[in-house]
Parts: structure tokens; C-alpha cells; sequence
């Protein structure tokens, strides 16, 4: 392999507060792929909004002591994300959450010294949360920025037709739907533009389509203990997989989604028996949050 792949996640920095635990675990969707992108080798950034308050200061420097670039993430006056969270039978309970932290109030435009630091990247990792729309991706896939988007569970038709057309590879949450349903949604959004487009399951096989075939993956079945970030350690996996296999030896388009969607599916066993969503947790009094963020 000539280089590391490079995988960049654009979105989401917050603080999972787990009143049982009196513990705070820093996460959000592409935050938790940059962070276990690392945790596999590869070269990874991210680019965020921190707020001025402690919880912001802390999940910069997780990222930080991981090796993770974060050189291009803003920072604003505000309130660091966070949500209230409880947990039953390993499956997360969010108790609540806040609506209007920083990436919220200042999301990205992308400037043109941003767009050429992204494309410095294999890939940009974005979700439905991260507050970057339709026009913005599409904005960055004008640049020649090739686009992951993690369409979540609740993803509309709309959504569907408005982002496939600019993206590489998509990642839907199906565990709601049968895989009929599945493999039509995938079908459509590669249909649309998309090179690849995954679907997981929950406790079923994971679907993916590239065009010219369906896959099929089984989970690795393990005694979950917090199902926090399985999703987005499953999209960091499969990526970080992916691109790799594309840099090391000649393999078919075949092959290497069944490896990726193997690796993908090992990597999210071992999250799951780890608490929070990358097992890095502070201790923190749920009753005075104010101590730590700016409410």
C-alpha cells in the first residue's frame, strides 16, 4: 500500500451523560467514525464544532490524545451537545437531549481553504444530524469530495432522492423494515448515484448493494453490554476496510465489500462490550451539568 487510507468525519461532537453511571462518554456520529477509523490505523480528522465549555474542551482533547486531526473544527460561545441517557437490557434510552448546541446554531459553509483540506481525504464522513443539507453535499461533490452519508432510521423518500445522486457511500438503519423493503431502498439510492449503499439490520444480516449484486452479512453475535455507536463503529469498519483493501492487493468489487462487510460487523461486536460509544468515559454529577456545560 503506497499510504494510510484517510477518512475525515464532518458533523457531530457531544456527550453521552449516563445518569446511572454518574459517567459522561464522548461521542456523536462522526466523531465516533473519526475515533475508531484511528483505532484501525487509519489516518483520520475531524471536523466539528466545539463550544467554550468544559465538555467542549473534552471531547477536543479525546480526539486529540487519539492522534486525530481537528485542526479544521470551529469553535464557538455556546452549549456542547449532549443527551441524558439511560440504559435497559444494553439497548441506549435517551432521556433527553440538547436541542440547540453549537452545531446547531453555527453549522459549516464550507469555505474554499475547507473544501481543499477535505479533499485531502478519501472520504467525508457526514449523517442526517450533522446539519449539512442536500445543497452542502452537493456543494462538496461539485469539489470532487467523495461522500459517505448515514441516512439514520429515519430517512424519507425525499431525503433519498435529494442526496443519492451525490454521495459514494450510503448507510441506512433498517432494522424497522423487513429486507424487501431493504433492498429496494438500496436499490433505488445506488439506482440515484450511489456506488455502494449498506443496510443494518439490528440482530439481523446486514444488506448491501453495489448495482450488479446484493450482499449478505450476519451479525457477530456477543452479549451487548451498551449498543452506543454500533452504527457508526459499523460504518468506520466497513470504510476503513474498504479503502484499504482498494490500496493493498488487486481484489475483485466483490470481494472486497464481502471482506468490508465482515470486518465491519467484527469491529461493532467488539464496541458493543465497551460502555458508551468508544468506552472513554469521564465521571460527571448528572445534577450539576452547568459545571461542565454552558446551559
Amino acid at each position: 500500500m503506497n499510504r494510510k487510507p484517510r477518512i475525515l468525519g464532518i458533523g457531530i461532537a457531544t456527550m453521552d451523560i449516563y445518569r446511572h453511571q454518574k459517567r459522561m462518554y464522548p461521542g456523536g456520529n462522526e466523531y465516533n467514525v473519526a475515533y475508531n477509523a484511528a483505532l484501525q490505523g487509519i489516518d483520520a480528522g475531524f471536523m466539528g464544532i466545539f463550544a467554550d465549555d468544559a465538555a467542549g474542551r473534552i471531547l477536543e482533547k479525546t480526539l486529540a490524545d487519539a492522534g486525530i486531526d481537528t485542526s479544521h473544527s470551529h469553535h464557538e460561545k455556546g452549549s456542547s451537545g449532549y443527551a441524558l441517557v439511560d440504559l435497559r437490557d444494553g439497548d441506549r434510552i435517551f432521556l433527553d437531549w440538547n436541542r440547540q448546541g453549537v452545531t446547531d446554531l453555527y453549522p459549516f459553509t464550507f469555505t474554499e481553504e475547507e473544501i481543499a483540506y477535505i479533499k485531502t481525504f478519501d472520504v467525508a464522513c457526514i449523517s442526517w444530524g450533522a446539519r449539512v443539507g442536500a445543497d452542502k453535499i452537493r456543494k462538496l461533490s461539485g469539489a470532487g469530495i467523495e461522500v459517505c452519508y448515514d441516512f439514520y432510521d429515519n430517512f424519507t423518500q425525499e431525503d433519498i432522492e435529494n442526496i443519492s445522486p451525490y454521495i459514494k457511500y450510503a448507510f441506512f438503519s433498517c432494522s424497522h423494515i423487513d429486507e424487501e423493503e431493504t433492498r429496494g431502498i438500496l436499490e433505488e439510492c445506488v439506482r440515484l448515484g450511489a456506488r455502494i449503499a449498506v443496510g443494518t439490520r439490528g440482530g439481523e444480516p446486514a444488506v448491501a448493494y453495489d448495482g450488479a449484486r446484493y450482499y449478505s452479512q450476519d451479525i457477530c453475535k456477543v452479549t451487548a453490554i451498551d449498543t452506543m455507536g454500533a452504527g457508526d463503529s459499523y460504518i468506520s469498519a466497513f470504510l476503513s476496510n474498504y479503502l484499504s483493501a482498494e490500496a493493498d492487493e488487486p481484489l475483485s468489487a466483490e470481494d472486497k465489500i464481502t471482506i468490508s462487510l465482515k470486518k465491519a460487523a467484527e469491529f461493532a461486536a467488539e464496541v458493543v462490550v465497551k460502555d458508551g460509544s468508544l468506552g472513554v468515559g469521564y465521571d460527571v454529577d448528572p445534577e450539576n451539568l452547568s459545571k461542565i456545560i454552558n446551559i
